[in-house]
């Protein structure tokens, strides 16, 4: 299995997840707003139920945490930060957007590749098409043999999430035969 420090985003830029406090609304009561009318949009899921913590205290960098479910039954789970001039920002910690799939691609394909010897095409990866929710820090993908047609599960393994820069660390293992 290899690991790497490469910043790959799991959530949305500054402008797409942030939002300003209305004056006397709670950080708290603004995230789960913000969750459920702005956040779940831009990744493509419908939230509800979203809950956050109250932050420690209203003083700008204070972090708080939420989660909400998807129409799935999914949990989801969501950083914030109190931000400057009366502001919040918050992004989902256990998803992979639909449009960041084909670096995932992109990097299994590089970090598997030199791991075993061999060039491996992005295309020869397979991920989802939509937004994934993480189970157990895992994202399943498929990855092809080119010179045999043989397709393996592949799983992208993240740690360590860092709120506006994803996850420092990833790794990828190919797993059971799957034909």
């Amino acid at each position: 299995m290899k690991s790497q420090n490469l910043a790959l985003v799991a959530g949305l830029t500054a402008v797409l997840a942030s939002c300003s406090l209305s004056s006397g609304t709670p950080p708290e009561r603004a995230g789960e707003v913000l969750i459920e009318e702005v956040i779940g949009e831009q990744v493509g899921f419908v939230f509800a139920d979203a809950a956050c913590t109250a932050p420690a205290d209203g003083e700008v960098g204070t972090p708080f945490s939420c989660t909400a479910m998807t129409e799935a039954g999914e949990t989801v789970t969501f950083e914030g930060v109190i931000d400057p001039d009366d502001s919040i920002f918050v992004a989902p910690s256990n998803i992979i957007v639909a449009s960041e799939m084909s670096a995932v691609e992109t990097e299994a394909a590089d970090v598997l590749g030199e791991e075993i010897g061999v060039v491996i095409a992005p295309s020869d990866v397979q991920c989802p098409d939509e937004s994934t929710v993480l189970v157990d820090d895992r994202l399943r993908c498929e990855i092809s043999d080119a010179a045999s047609g043989d397709r393996y599960e592949m799983f992208l393994t993240v740690a360590d999430f860092e709120l506006r820069k994803g996850f420092s660390q990833r790794s990828y293992e190919v797993g059971n035969l799957l034909n």
